[in-house]
């Protein structure tokens, strides 16, 4: 049982992650209907901009927050410059044009990260603060892997907060069932489009800068999240919260369990469940049905 507490444990942090990044990117896309590829790599940039932080000065409890904050702004503000002055020209091109052009931007933002810091494997010392471990029978949890689900489930509730029960969530949701509508209402379509990609690209560099004292970096991780994170917004349905939240608990789980139980297809079988999906209810299991 206690094995299987922590399986379940280390599935729920997956599911943290890859729901702050599907959670950006369905937001995205409910709004713009656009498939943002470059989703990844602002995944990966939030990762370094702790990483440079880290070099810059001992990261305590207080920095290290600081830090996280200060990624998720500035990658939001550059997500935003993007929209403006790049993704605004081509969205009369078409959906495929433009996610030509976020692989684009991927591609750049990978090259940039091994430019600025090299291709070499890099890593992140957890706040000492948040360096230890609790018992847990004949195991240790460790504590910064808690406090993550905590994190975790806090941007949840407040996302759903900002979606649910604000003014700018109302005109979100809005824009997502009829842009021509509220264009016509008086609403400035186009700002609550950078408003909405800024804000994806902020929660994928806070999931970023948060994964940083917990893996390897590397320019390229954030194209192995963007894979993984398509499955959730697929299994959930793209253009939903809530799905997003779905997805991301199925794919996390499902990873973490298969590895012990069938290791040789763990991977595979997020796949398999998802071409299920895909066959039973083509807009995934919270998706509504567009025209």
């Amino acid at each position: 049982m206690e094995d299987i507490a922590l399986q379940f444990v280390s599935g729920l942090l997956k599911a943290m992650f890859l729901f702050l990044l599907a959670s950006g990117l369905s937001l995205i896309f409910g709004v713009s209907r656009i498939l943002n590829i470059m989703h990844g790599a602002f995944y990966a940039l939030g990762a370094y901009l702790v990483f440079a932080a880290s070099r810059a000065a001992p990261l305590g409890l207080g920095t290290f927050t600081f830090a996280v904050i200060i990624a998720g702004v500035f990658v939001g503000l550059c997500g935003a410059i993007f929209e403006v002055f790049i993704l605004r020209r081509v969205y009369p091109a078409g959906m495929l044009f433009v996610a030509l052009v976020t692989f684009g931007g991927l591609l750049l933002i990978e090259e940039g990260i091994k430019i600025v810091w090299s291709s070499d494997l890099v890593t992140v010392a957890r706040p000492p603060e948040l360096s230890g471990a609790i018992d847990f029978g004949n195991n240790r949890l460790p504590i910064y892997n808690l406090t993550l689900l905590g994190i975790g489930a806090a941007i949840a509730l407040g996302l759903w907060l900002v979606i649910e029960r604000t003014r700018f969530g109302l005109i979100v949701r809005a824009a997502a069932i009829d842009r021509e509508m509220l264009s016509a209402l008086g609403v400035n379509v186009p700002r609550v489009y950078t408003l909405t990609f800024a804000l994806g690209t902020c929660l994928a560099a806070i999931a970023g800068a948060l994964a940083a004292p917990m893996v390897s970096l590397s320019p390229s991780m954030g194209t192995l999240m963007i894979i993984e994170t398509f499955a959730v917004v697929v299994i959930g349905g793209l253009g939903s919260l809530p799905g997003s939240l779905l997805g991301a608990l199925i794919v996390g789980e499902l990873e973490a369990f298969g590895i012990i139980v069938l290791p040789e297809i763990a991977l595979p079988l997020i796949y398999l469940v998802m071409a299920i999906i895909l066959i039973v209810r083509p807009t995934g299991l919270l998706g509504i049905p567009r025209n």
